[in-house]
């Protein structure tokens, strides 16, 4: 890992020629928003609301395993071992994120606002662009009386690249080599629908149905899949500057489980239940600045539910994955349209079976940690 770091030092040129090409896009949108500001204070008397908003971030953070790689692949690496199955220069990288949203907002059911929202964003690796993803998404929320809201929305991933795996059915034909590696990725449709209201005083509880579509490219088909998560959410206020939200989803994800080849293939088929807890703690205003420190946890339980013999799917018979995701996010309000975030991201999977048989080994394939760390910019006008 130090010599790693000392590798992305020594990058700095090749960071800043990142930055520099999402920070003239930066400026231009500040330009544009600089000059709506000047026809809405020029037409103030006339426009009493700004139905638009336009939101702008950048962010920058250091990722300390990138492809999710265990401790048994993550030393096969460094010692140049299993030729063709690693397509990176480094297990870490700097990750450079922009991001655009767009929100125009209006009335349908006389004072109850309604919103149309969109939102782009994309990941910039800066030593391994294999890993470079977008991420878009569109949706309309209506609001009703009594603090009551119901928002539908579709999100897409083109293209996201997981890693390399050798692949079975071209192994059997040419046998074990570089070549039989070949790319894991997917695309990705997510349609969701949520509804939350207040009840007592506070008390928000936000009901959620989402719709998941995976689809693999051309070499792992047998993994495309629909995924339903069903959710709950409930957020509470327990003092004037301090928030508790606590969520619970439970997601049934039904693999293809078959490619090209009509006998039977590796089955991804798998139930899962995960529990979050988030607190929000508004602090003292420090030189007037507003700010705010949260913190989270999530722990999902995975069951892979295939019927398939250990012999035939080793990866996936009587496996239970454990997940825990950790957060501490720092809030600091720059001004009233400027926003600076310090975030600390942890991740971990230990996964088991249920047979000893297998046990051992999928826990060195699928067992990793991985955290990142970094700074996020948002500048936010309405017009």
């Amino acid at each position: 890992m130090i010599k790693t770091y000392i590798n992305c030092m020594k990058t700095l040129t090749t960071i800043n020629k990142a930055l520099s090409k999402y920070s003239a896009c930066l400026a231009a949108l500040l330009f544009i928003s600089s000059i709506a500001g000047t026809v809405s204070a020029q037409t103030k008397e006339k426009k009493k609301v700004k139905p638009f908003e336009v939101g702008i971030g950048l962010s920058g953070a250091y990722d300390n395993n990138i492809l999710k790689y265990s401790d048994k692949y993550l030393e096969r690496f460094m010692n140049n071992e299993d030729e063709g199955r690693f397509h990176i220069k480094t297990y870490d990288d700097i990750i450079v994120k922009p991001s655009l949203q767009i929100a125009y907002s209006f009335n349908v059911f006389k004072k109850q606002k309604s919103k149309i929202n969109l939102s782009a964003n994309y990941s910039s690796y800066v030593l391994n662009d294999v890993k470079n993803w977008s991420f878009f998404t569109a949706g309309f929320q209506q609001n009703f009386a009594k603090k009551a809201s119901v928002r539908i929305y579709y999100s897409y991933v083109p293209e996201f690249y997981v890693r390399h795996f050798r692949d079975s059915d071209r192994a059997e034909v040419y046998g074990y080599i570089p070549e039989t590696f070949v790319p894991f990725s997917f695309s990705k449709d997510d349609y969701g629908i949520w509804v939350q209201n207040t009840f007592f005083k506070n008390t928000r509880v936000r009901l959620s149905l989402n719709y998941n579509q995976y689809f693999h490219n051309t070499h792992f088909t047998e993994y495309d899949c629909d995924n339903f998560v069903y959710g709950i959410l409930i957020n509470q206020p327990v003092a004037k500057k301090l928030k508790v939200e606590f969520s619970y989803e439970f997601t049934t994800s039904d693999a293809k489980a078959t490619d090209a080849d009509p006998e039977l293939d590796a089955d991804a088929d798998n139930v899962s239940d995960l529990f979050a807890l988030d607190i929000a703690w508004q602090l003292p205003a420090v030189l007037k600045l507003k700010h705010e420190l949260s913190a989270g946890a999530d722990f999902s339980k995975r069951y892979y539910i295939t019927n398939n013999y250990i012999e035939l799917d080793p990866e996936h018979a009587g496996r239970v994955d454990n997940v825990l995701n950790l957060q501490v996010n720092y809030n600091v309000k720059l001004s009233k349209a400027l926003e600076l975030n310090a975030f600390f991201k942890w991740f971990g999977r230990d996964s088991r079976t249920t047979s000893d048989i297998n046990s051992e080994y999928v826990s060195e394939e699928k067992d990793y940690t991985q955290y990142q760390v970094g700074l996020e910019l948002d500048y936010g006008f309405k017009f």
